[in-house]
């Protein structure tokens, strides 16, 4: 039950994320951490989200006991359309929504072999979407997971798992699994909102000599329920006829949030002459009732890819890609006034259709014993907006000894156009206090409707980043080994919010028309006149004092400045806050220490501390963007897991006690979200053969 430092270090680990084949890590000349199972097993996380904050580079924010915002490398957003995630090479990045929503994300963590975590632009090989990085959850080939496996979980606020796998030998060459996953619990520790998330996946290895085929299958269900939910009604008619102007009124109710998904996707593979020849077919389908996120998806993507060993000293790899998207989001209806959710997304085009076409080649050469270059390009076509964007890089690799390696590279990425951004437009109903004279702020006939729509913007160019970053990775000592990278990113045509413009006031509109109930609406454009810099360093320190003892170390600043090309009053050249304050005003510092402890073959105790630097502005974000109402002050945040763990003999079950937040006081992860608080659970699980 204990790691060695090779296996901590990721020494004797190869990867495929970098180029799309299996290589040692210690050759990438890119920015790459790998976290093994055996590290997300005794971190005690619950979910993949939380267990990327072992990583350097990568921000953790949990916004509620079961949900998450993951960015990388700053520019931190709730939907973070910068950071390529994937399960197996399959994405799962939301073309509707431009991000990834994590809940979705939940397979059996027993069955994740490593999750690759690639920093940095990696558009050359995986387009669009990869500009801050690329995440790859790999899990395990059906062979590792033969028997049966079993797993509970019960704790604080109603929090109650449990999760079932079989493993099984089909022929001599083929083996499969099925595995199944259910998770019940409060979505906040403060109240008994419900949230129930259900998964269930099938996959099947075939490996004979030169040829190997992978075959998955699955899907998921999860539904939360919210009690404290605001509707509103916006009436023809006063309700209250001593009070002719009042015609908004809100009521509480219960909201049901549902997220379903199916997929399904065949990954094969041959050799040929010295020819490595890969092909990937995936479908999915998902949808979302969540008022701001309200949509269904289809995608059906093909991938194929060929590795040449030219000769001694030339690599050449060749791929290209056709992904075929179609998206269905809600139009407004004729009674969309008659009880609103308080937020609502809607289009004018019901189903939208688009498609991405890719090409790419790169060729990597050793150019000396101790110096190997790699160049590429990715000619990419998005039918959304009918662009087509170049995504080069060069990269270099300098091999001082086998135990230290340098390396250096640039390369552009772009963020691929959305839905979101273009086609929909997001609805807030509230209401407003009249100035009229004598009116008083209790008084109803002061109180009048107000529709905030934010719409999208079909005209605005890709967002874009140039990244120029360098590393040094090696082994120290018998004890120590190091690996730290610093970048440089150049954005362009980031997406913000103009300065608006009010359409309808007390229901006169400036087209003519008239809206019900006095409705004023005041509207704002999404345009790309954002550009922005980051720059910072990353660390990861692996230290093995004893034989049972690891201490698994990362640290990473990020200073992000961000500027607007024109003047707007929500992202001014000042300091006023908006886009460019949510941007600039984001914690620097992130650091984590994971301690494994292997007392005897019986115990291991682990402990993981957390640490986010605090933000200091003196503006108010409420007061400036309204739209995105932020704080731009947070406190630095502090929090230590511990987890202890017991197993007699390997037959025998593996018992586990998880303190998540151990000794915490109540705190928010990001200011404005919901309050978090020390979570204690206990987890059984047990392996047959």
């Amino acid at each position: 039950m204990s790691m060695d430092l090779d296996e901590l270090t990721s020494q004797n680990v190869t990867v495929t994320t970098a180029a799309k084949k299996e290589q040692p890590l210690n050759d990438v000349p890119a920015a790459i951490y790998v976290i093994t199972n055996e590290q997300i097993r005794r971190s005690g996380v619950r979910s993949i989200a939380e267990a990327l904050a072992l990583a350097p580079g990568v921000q953790v924010t949990k916004l509620s006991e079961f949900n998450w915002q993951v960015s990388l490398r700053g520019l931190n957003e709730t939907l973070f359309n910068k950071l390529l995630v994937m399960v197996d090479g399959r994405s799962v990045f939301s073309p509707l929504m431009s991000g990834t929503f994590w809940h979705t994300i939940d397979t059996i963590l027993d069955d994740i072999d490593r999750i690759e975590i690639l920093r940095g632009s990696a558009g050359t090989m995986w387009g669009g979407n990869a500009t801050n990085g690329v995440i790859n959850i790999i899990t395990k080939n059906s062979n590792e997971t033969l028997g049966q496996f079993f797993e509970i979980a019960h704790g604080q606020y109603n929090y109650k798992e449990a999760d079932y796998r079989y493993g099984f030998q089909l022929n001599d060459f083929t083996t499969a699994r099925l595995s199944v996953k259910g998770v019940q619990s409060d979505y906040y520790s403060f109240n008994d909102d419900e949230w129930n998330n259900y998964n269930i996946d099938l996959r099947t290895d075939y490996v004979e000599d030169n040829v190997f085929l992978t075959w998955q299958m699955g899907g998921y269900h999860t539904m939360s329920e919210h009690f404290n939910w605001y509707r509103y009604d916006i009436l023809e008619q006063p309700r209250y006829p001593q009070y002719p102007m009042s015609s908004v009124i809100g009521y509480l109710t219960g909201l049901k949030d549902y997220s379903r998904g199916f997929y399904s996707n065949l990954h094969l593979g041959k050799t040929v002459n010295d020819i490595q020849y890969e092909a990937l077919f995936w479908v999915d389908s998902n949808s979302r009732t969540e008022p701001t996120a309200n949509g269904e998806y289809d995608t059906l993507n093909a991938d194929v890819l060929s590795i040449n060993q030219l000769n001694d000293q030339n690599e050449l790899t060749f791929g290209a890609g056709i992904r075929y998207t179609k998206i269905k989001v809600p139009t407004r209806e004729d009674d969309f006034y008659s009880n609103m959710a308080p937020y609502q997304r809607t289009s004018d085009q019901g189903t939208q259709r688009e498609q991405i076409y890719n090409v790419f080649s790169q060729l990597e050469t050793q150019l000396t014993d101790k110096l190997t270059s790699s160049i590429g390009v990715k000619v990419e076509h998005f039918t959304r907006n009918d662009t087509t964007e170049l995504q080069p890089q060069l990269r270099l690799h300098y091999k001082v000894t086998d135990d230290h390696q340098l390396w250096t590279g640039i390369g552009r990425a772009v963020v691929t156009p959305s839905a979101v951004d273009s086609s929909t437009d997001l609805y807030m109903l509230s209401s407003f206090k009249t100035p009229i004279l004598g009116c008083n702020n209790s008084d109803p006939k002061c109180i009048y409707p107000k529709l905030v729509l934010t719409s999208g913007n079909s005209d605005m160019d890709n967002e874009s980043v140039v990244t120029w970053d360098a590393g040094y990775r090696g082994v120290l000592t018998e004890e120590f080994a190091l690996d730290v990278t610093v970048f440089f990113s150049k954005y362009k045509k980031l997406r913000m919010l103009d300065n608006g413009q009010r359409l309808c006031h007390y229901g006169e509109c400036i087209d003519g028309t008239t809206q019900p109930g006095q409705l004023t609406v005041d509207e704002y454009n999404l345009s790309d006149a954002l550009d922005a810099q980051t720059y910072g360093a990353e660390l990861a320190l692996f230290w093995q004092p004893t034989e049972n003892l690891n201490f698994n170390t990362s640290y990473s600043y990020i200073d992000t400045q961000a500027e607007c090309r024109s003047e707007y009053f929500s992202c001014t050249t000042s300091d006023f806050g908006g886009y460019k304050g949510i941007y600039n005003y984001q914690p620097k510092h992130y650091a984590s220490v994971q301690m494994l402890w292997t007392i005897n073959p019986q115990w291991q105790i682990d402990w993981w501390l957390k640490h986010k630097g605090s933000i200091t502005s003196n503006l108010e974000g409420r007061k400036y963007l309204p739209l995105n109402s932020v704080d731009f002050k947070a406190p630095a945040i502090t929090t230590m897991d511990l987890r202890v763990a017991w197993q007699q003999k390997h037959s025998w079950p593996l018992v586990e006690l998880v303190v998540d937040g151990l000794g915490s006081s109540t705190y928010e992860d990001m200011p404005n979200k919901a309050p978090l608080e020390e979570t204690v659970f206990m987890r059984l699980s047990w392996t047959t053969l």
